[in-house]
């Protein structure tokens, strides 16, 4: 093994009275935790969003240092002050929000700063046969000379997971990996995890979803507000124990039992809608494409990932243009625009909300404060301005509002920068804004990718709540469970067309697998 000689020792690493505050100390997002992991075992960490999960594992790999506190790897105390001293010590992180370089390839992003040479000229090809063994061999298929920029949210996910496999590290930090991923894919993740574990590599995984902790986890910590809970063994604990532990209290799982019956009340008509593909201008990425919306309808869109889903939510949020039919909004009886006609800012005002697949891209100004972000679509609208001038008491206190509303937690009451909140938070923070504004349609992608269990529930919650109040609500989810809990009708999107749609309460779970089956396996064989 090259690099540092790895001691022997029961614990892989033991982080112990760590304490990490933010902003002058005035947010505490680690308080005085001690965490262990066992060599060679599979170590989950569970918690709300904002508990400090992926604080702590940050400064595992290096990227924060701890206020106070000392780390231990392999029985050693070590001293991180950048993530290149814990890659020195052969532990590789896959970050919840990707470290890609949007100009590069996804090979050159995989491969960066552990290029392979031959003769002093980069040797690209056998990065790229050892990439593409490594997407096989997990099923995390990826076309390595793709752009990043070109790339979806999938994509770039299972590059970073690729990036990880490459560099062949014995500790290896997962933080959320799986949000975006297929079940098919999540399937071979979670297998891939099992295969590390019997190759003696540790893992520590931060996840929401509880049944992939519960299939291969051996053990698992719960950090509750900054502060560790306990540590418990996966054999002996139920998923709903961890609930519990998670939240601090008894969680009752929402589903919507609510059916509507079809109306002739159009709130959105979608006709021929045809789109081109990003990357490959002699396919589609949505193929003439018609259907329509009903106040108070959810419409749960289903479908392996990277089907045409985005392409269609980027329509319909007016951020790129179809190149063949159109989507007719009804704003009044009296009042109908083309979506496709009209600027994003306008079809805002008439009453469209959007919540993208990629939050950082599409939904936030990362750098900006919390509170302007919450009021970024009305800024310029009374009472957040007025004469060109801010209210910045209106617009805080809106803020304020919208952040108690959707549990937006470490805002610093609204003056916190975007960039420095939870993942989760993040999510919640755009939903919020969303859900509460005004509005006739919301289009939502993914929208409780990264939430915990309480989150999710309180999110479903506020959906259908949306949908009763007249709503026309489009989910679009590669979660199947997510379209089955709360659609009132669901379609199945597969190479850029509708292959199946039923009411809710006319279909199950098996039918609708059937459909993305078939796409999974198709799939798979088009990477062969």
């Amino acid at each position: 093994m090259n690099g540092l000689q790895i001691t022997k020792s029961k614990f892989a690493i033991e982080m112990i009275n760590i304490t990490k505050t933010f902003n002058q100390g005035r947010i505490i997002a680690n308080k005085n935790i001690n965490f262990k992991v066992k060599t060679g075992e599979i170590h989950a960490i569970v918690g709300e969003n904002g508990a400090g999960k992926s604080t702590l594992m940050s400064i595992l790999f290096g990227i924060y240092q701890p206020d106070s506190g000392k780390i231990l790897v392999n029985g050693n105390e070590v001293h991180f002050q950048s993530a290149q001293d814990a890659s020195n010590h052969h532990i590789g992180m896959v970050h919840q929000h990707f470290k890609l370089v949007n100009i590069y390839t996804l090979l050159e992003n995989i491969i960066l700063g552990a290029e392979i040479t031959r003769r002093g000229f980069l040797d690209k090809k056998t990065a790229e046969r050892k990439i593409l063994a490594l997407a096989d061999q997990y099923n995390l298929p990826i076309k390595p000379n793709k752009l990043t920029s070109e790339a979806s949210v999938g994509e770039q996910q299972r590059a970073e997971i690729l990036k990880l496999l490459y560099r062949d590290n014995e500790i290896l930090i997962f933080d959320e990996p799986t949000a975006v991923l297929s079940d098919n894919e999540i399937a071979g993740f979670l297998k891939m995890l099992l295969d590390f574990k019997k190759q003696g590599k540790t893992i520590i995984l931060i996840t929401h979803k509880l049944n992939e902790v519960k299939a291969v986890a051996d053990r698992v910590s719960v950090i509750r507000k900054g502060e560790y809970v306990g540590t418990y063994e996966m054999k002996s604990t139920t998923t709903q124990e961890l609930t519990n532990a998670m939240v601090g209290y008894k969680l009752e799982y929402f589903s919507n039992k609510t059916d509507i019956k079809p109306s002739k009340k159009y709130v959105l008509e979608v006709k021929n809608l045809t789109s081109k593909h990003p990357t490959n201008v002699d396919l589609d990425a949505v193929s003439n494409v018609s259907f329509n919306i009903s106040e108070g309808e959810i419409l749960g869109i289903a479908g392996i990932e990277g089907n045409g889903q985005t392409e269609l939510a980027l329509m319909l949020g007016g951020v790129i243009k179809p190149s063949n039919g159109t989507m007719i909004l009804n704003v009044s009886d009296k009042e109908k625009i083309k979506i496709e006609e009209n600027s994003i800012k306008k079809l805002y005002q008439k009453g469209i909300s959007h919540v993208p697949e990629d939050r950082h891209k599409y939904g936030l100004i990362l750098d900006e404060t919390v509170a302007l972000n919450v009021v970024t679509p009305q800024i310029d609208e009374f009472p957040f301005s007025k004469f060109g001038f801010l209210n910045f008491h209106e617009i805080n206190n809106y803020a304020k509002y919208v952040c108690t509303q959707y549990d937006v937690r470490g805002t610093g009451n609204g003056q916190a920068v975007a960039r420095m909140l939870s993942g989760g938070n993040q999510q919640k923070l755009v939903l919020g804004r969303e859900l509460t504004r005004p509005h006739k349609l919301i289009v939502m992608v993914q929208p409780v990718r990264g939430l915990d269990i309480g989150a999710i529930n309180m999110i479903h919650k506020k959906i259908v709540d949306d949908a009763k109040k007249g709503a026309a609500v489009i989910l679009i989810s590669y979660e199947l469970d997510e379209i089955l809990d709360i659609s009132t009708r669901i379609m199945v999107f597969d190479r850029g067309k509708i292959v199946y749609e039923s009411l809710r309460n006319k279909t199950d779970r098996a039918i609708i697998g059937q459909y993305l089956s078939r796409s999974a396996l198709d799939a798979n064989k088009g990477m062969v």
